[in-house]
């Protein structure tokens, strides 16, 4: 019931209010009215706009997330390479000195066989020894 009474009390005030009022000419509203539609987008672009827009943020931020997870597998990769580079040097540095004991292998190697050989020329020279005659 209030609301009625309200709804008619407003609408008793607007009644009033256009019967007092003169009335304007109606060419500068028109003339204000063209000036903002000129300057304003019409709804469906406006909306197609928006859409394009939004359609864009979601693309710039799909794209956002997968730069980040390259980021983080590019940080990743370098972090193993670092490790891979530690291991390499290592496996370099064992490798010297299994060459450096091979080396030395090698030498102590030839020794004996050219010790074996002076000691086949001797017995060649002296013949074998006798094993069970008693000394002199």
């Amino acid at each position: 019931m209030r609301a009625r009474s309200s709804g008619l009390a407003l609408l008793l005030a607007l009644v009033a209010g256009l019967a007092g009022c003169a009335r304007e000419d109606p060419a500068p509203l028109e003339a204000e009215r063209a000036k903002l539609l000129a300057s304003t987008v019409p709804r469906d672009d406006y909306w197609k706009q928006v859409e394009r827009k939004g359609t864009a943020l979601k693309e710039q931020h799909a794209a956002e997330q997968r730069s980040a997870r390259a980021a983080a597998e590019h940080a990743q990769v370098e972090v193993s390479i670092a490790q891979l580079r530690t291991s390499v040097a290592d496996a370099q540095r064992v490798n010297a000195a299994v060459t450096d004991q091979i080396a030395a292998l090698d030498q102590q190697q030839q020794k004996l066989h050219a010790r074996g050989r002076e000691l086949e020329a001797y017995l060649a020279r002296t013949g074998p020894p006798d094993v069970g005659a008693p000394g002199p």
